[in-house]
């Protein structure tokens, strides 16, 4: 008796079922994963810069503390050098607030406490000591700094 040998020529129809299943369930599992990861780069990004900002306010207050005078305040009056049209034009006028913190508009943000200026356009100044963190992913965040306390929360 001649027993024929059989050569593979492929996977079965179960081998591939299975695969593919398999390959279905880790992507089920994978890809909440990595729109997550977006969501918590944006919070890292926002938190790293709100750190910078609080410890920008107490530089500029430790210094304002070194060289006082009778009359000076410890916080800096508002983080904006210069809120209020003070350079010529080129910055926006009293009352008048950026719409992002962006130098393509020439109106970086929190100038004062930070040797770069802000200008990543997530932020937006909406009042004088307002500023809103505009996520592109997950929730937007709006902090007030209080002069009183140099407070940025």
């Amino acid at each position: 008796m001649n027993r024929i040998k059989r050569r593979s020529l492929g996977f079965t129809l179960i081998e591939l079922v299975v695969v593919i299943s398999i390959l279905g369930i880790l992507a089920a599992i994978a890809v909440p994963r990595f729109i997550d990861i977006r969501t918590q780069a944006y919070t890292a990004q926002r938190d790293g810069i709100v750190g910078s900002l609080r410890a920008g306010i107490m530089l500029v207050a430790s210094k304002n503390q070194v060289q006082a005078t009778p009359d000076s305040d410890t916080f800096p009056d508002d983080l904006e050098a210069t809120w209020g049209g003070t350079t010529g034009g080129t910055q926006p006028g009293a009352g008048d607030f950026p719409s992002s913190c962006s130098t393509g508009m020439g109106s970086p943000c929190f100038e004062l406490v930070l040797t770069q200026p802000l200008s990543d356009g997530n932020w937006s100044q909406e009042s004088a000591n307002t500023y809103k963190f505009d996520a592109p992913v997950g929730t937007d965040v709006t902090y007030t700094y209080t002069q009183a306390t140099g407070r940025f929360e």
